[in-house]
């Protein structure tokens, strides 16, 4: 926001600043206590020891309260870096690479790109040539198709790769959402939690257990005679014991 704009919309009249004769006044205990002329006011401020504060201007008559300016104006910019500290629509962040950048260092600021992302903050990537490395806007192209690509999981290309003087510029949005965070692909693969890795849900299948054996079927009894009990039984092995 330009000076002059933040200082109109910054700006509070007080006490004697005010244009208007006639007020309608809010003391310091939010009571209304009407349309007052200014000059009683004043008084009236000047005897609890506070300043009238024109609240509401556009308002007809403009809206007055009897205030401590100093506290107010604290609350009033308390409030203003709260709000900045929670939005992050005007948060933009920005990552410079080079068409010459090593293997170690691409991988650094892809990993910066990809945190700005999780915290859903848009991010500027330009691409800068120096010298004789204008003669290879190829590889720089290249670069950022790579970058795209491989943060296309937490965000969207929002402007093109597109080259404006000495430099390409590209800007990638988050995703709307919520985004997972980034896991290295070794942490990935090891599963380890202490190392960030995603721990693997393993499916355990139990073995198939076997049906015991069928019992052995017992040899029929002859037909025609029905079987034996344990009382007929113990007189036949006592008889044949006698006999022998």
């Amino acid at each position: 926001m330009p000076f002059r704009r933040w200082l109109i919309a910054t700006f509070v009249r007080i006490n004697n600043r005010i244009r208007a004769r006639e007020v309608r006044l809010i003391d310091n205990d939010g009571k209304h206590l009407g349309v007052v002329p200014l000059r009683d006011a004043l008084a009236l401020a000047q005897q609890r020891g506070l300043d009238v504060v024109e609240v509401s201007p556009n308002a007809n008559p403009s809206v007055c309260k009897l205030l401590e300016y100093g506290k107010f104006r604290y609350e009033q910019t308390k409030q203003d870096r709260e709000a900045r500290k929670h939005s992050t629509a005007w948060r933009i962040k920005q990552v410079k690479f080079h068409v010459n950048i090593s293997e170690h260092d691409y991988q650094i600021k892809v990993r910066h790109v990809l945190g700005f992302l999780e915290k859903h903050m848009k991010t500027k990537v330009s691409l800068m040539f120096r010298g004789r490395e204008m003669a290879h806007q190829e590889l720089g192209m290249q670069i950022m198709q790579r970058l795209a690509k491989e943060v296309e999981t937490h965000g969207v290309v929002e402007a093109a790769p597109k080259m404006i003087g000495r430099s390409i510029h590209m800007v990638i949005s988050p995703l709307s959402g919520k985004v997972k965070p980034s896991l290295a692909p070794e942490a990935v693969a090891s599963g380890h939690p202490e190392s960030g890795g995603r721990v693997m849900a393993v499916e355990v299948k139990a073995a198939p257990v076997s049906a015991p054996p069928p019992a052995p079927a017992s040899s029929p009894a002859p037909a025609g005679r029905a079987p034996l009990s344990s009382l007929e039984m113990a007189f036949n092995k006592a008889q044949s014991q006698k006999t022998s």
